[in-house]
């Protein structure tokens, strides 16, 4: 057994019980050990060859789960308090590389909210709706047929713009884009981010775009870029 330092008694506990228990400890036979309380050391070691006892057994490990959630206790207590001193001296604990990526995804984010999008309501009324409940019926159906996505931000669900034509009719020729990039598990912002961001799969442009004059083109795109978001 490890040395184990009991830095305050609690819960029933005196220096009487720590006693026996060690005492017990000692003639249970499992070896010896060195416990620590205020300053005194119990290193001798004492064994007792045959053991009938079974209310002895018995009282010692209750004895012995009661200083370990006491030793418990004291850890967490200090591992708060380390917390709060860290904290307090301004000590971040976020790794650098992990505050460094989510700064870039916040900025980014913020890019794509910055561009068009829809909510429910002004959705509805472009349509020209009698209700935003018929729009949002709408809106799950041809989300679930990959014709369209969404995404949900600060409590509302956004659909961005760039999958309407001028007229508001949805832009057909993103429908097998969708779906292969669904395939392959890009969603949500992830997905917002590649259609409207240039990318090596297609020379530097933009896949939404190349969408309305080369919809082939940018379907191979989106499928070489959903077998290997998919590995």
């Amino acid at each position: 057994m490890r040395d184990h330092d009991v830095a305050e008694v609690g819960a029933g506990l005196d220096r009487g019980d720590l006693t026996r228990a060690v005492q017990l400890y000692r003639l249970l036979g499992l070896g010896g050990t060195t416990i620590k309380y205020e300053g005194i050391d119990y290193g001798e070691t004492e064994t007792l060859s045959d053991l009938r006892d079974t209310a002895l057994v018995h009282e010692f490990f209750g004895l012995y789960n009661a200083i370990r959630t006491l030793q418990s206790e004291h850890v967490e207590a200090s591992r708060e308090g380390l917390l709060r001193a860290l904290m307090g001296h301004g000590v971040s604990l976020t790794p650098a590389a992990t505050l460094s990526q989510a700064k870039r995804l916040a900025a980014h984010r913020n890019a794509l909210l910055a561009t068009d999008f829809h909510t429910y309501t002004s959705l509805s009324e472009q349509r020209r709706e009698s209700s935003e409940s018929s729009t949002r019926t709408w809106v799950a159906r041809a989300r679930q047929a990959n014709k369209l996505f969404t995404v949900d931000y600060d409590g509302r669900t956004l659909i961005p713009a760039f999958q309407f034509d001028e007229h508001g009719k949805l832009r057909t020729e993103l429908a097998p884009i969708l779906a292969a990039l669904a395939q392959g598990g890009v969603r949500d912002w992830s997905l917002w981010t590649w259609l409207t961001t240039p990318t090596s799969f297609l020379s530097g442009e933009v896949p939404e775009r190349i969408a309305t004059t080369d919809p082939a083109r940018a379907l191979r795109a989106a499928q070489r870029f959903a077998a290997g978001a998919a590995d």
